[in-house]
Parts: structure tokens; sequence; C-alpha cells
């Protein structure tokens, strides 16, 4: 999926929920993303770190059309790639921080909602503790905040 049909698959009542480890370097992506976003977007945003099955109520309680999972997955590409793609499509794509598959969340959160579900990857260089993200995945992630608070608020 390109960038211009997201945005076009993007409808009604929208959550995006950031994912990552705070202590794990560029895992953390998914919640520098949601901060930077929190507040300048016209979406429900949430900054779940490395515990999204503690947000599974909130998504629910919201009801939303649309959910955008943003996290960190190790997709054997070049570090700082970001893909989009449909939630069911997740096979494959490995996760970092979480104790539980993201599928499952998904398909839990799927039993509940009637929401189309997506996922933003971005492919990181490196998960060793530490707090900062790398340099080519902080200018994927800076470049792509710019983008959501744009396209986000034109809707």
């Amino acid at each position: 999926m390109n960038l211009e049909e997201f945005f076009q698959n993007l409808n009604g009542k929208l959550l995006i929920a950031g994912i990552g480890n705070p202590l794990r370097e560029d895992d953390s992506v998914g919640s520098y993303i949601a901060k930077s976003i929190k507040n300048k977007v016209k979406a429900v945003v949430l900054d779940c770190e490395d515990s999204p099955e503690r947000y599974l109520g909130k998504i629910i309680e919201y009801k939303p059309d649309t959910i955008i999972f943003i996290d960190a997955l190790d997709m054997k590409l070049e570090a700082g790639t970001l893909i989009f793609f449909d939630a069911d499509k997740l096979e494959g794509a490995k996760t970092f921080t979480h104790n539980t598959s993201l599928k499952l969340y998904i398909d839990f959160i799927k039993k509940h909602v009637n929401a189309s579900v997506f996922i933003l990857g971005i492919q990181p260089e490196s998960t060793n503790l530490g707090i900062n993200l790398s340099k080519k995945v902080l200018e994927t992630a800076n470049i792509f905040i710019d983008v959501l608070i744009f396209n986000l608020n034109l809707k």
C-alpha cells in the first residue's frame, strides 16, 4: 500500500496507538511518534509503550472506525524503511517488546469493534538497551510525523 492509499483508507473515528519500549533504542519509535502527534491530529492518540494489552479496553470503549498501530517491525529491510499495510497481512513481521503477538491484540479488538486496522511499521537499526533512536529511524519518524499532522488535519 502506498502513502496515498494509506490516507484514503483512514475513515471515520480514528485511533492511533504507538507501541515500543522506551529503553530499547529504535523499538521506541511508535511511542515517539505517538507522543509527537498527540493533540496535533484529528484522532485519539495512545502511547502504549511496551504494554499495548493495557489499552485494549480503551480502544474497544472508543469504538473507532479506523485504528493505526505504529511499531518497530523487523521486516529485513533497510533501517528507517517505513511501510503501511492492512493488519490482516501482519504475518512474518517480527515485533520486539510485546509479550503477546500484535496479531493477537488485533484479532481481539476486531472481535469487539468493527474497525479497519492498519499497521505502520518502521524497520529498526538497533533494539539494544538505550534511549535514543538511530539517525535513520529518527529521520523517518520526524518526516512521517509532519506528514501525519498535515494529512490528518485535512480530513
